[in-house]
């Protein structure tokens, strides 16, 4: 079984700091761990895009190598 990959972002509303696993970001409705303020999913929406693209990319990096620019393969 495959575990969920975790990543940390700062609530909209005190600023601090909430490291969950990448689902729980997306969940309709959540709370806060520090500060107890309703929080909806689309207040993380693009920076869980932006960080899912990352991983994405740094997995097919590691599958098929870092693409470059020249043909061969070489920089």
């Amino acid at each position: 079984m495959k575990t969920e990959e975790k990543i940390s972002l700062d609530c909209p509303c005190c600023g601090e700091s909430i490291y969950q696993p990448v689902s729980w970001f997306k969940k309709t409705y959540s709370t806060c761990p520090a500060c107890d303020a309703g929080l909806a999913s689309g207040q993380f929406e693009a920076a869980v895009r932006e960080i899912e693209k990352a991983l994405d990319d740094h997995v097919e990096d590691i599958l098929y190598g870092q693409s470059s620019s020249g043909c061969c393969g070489c920089h």
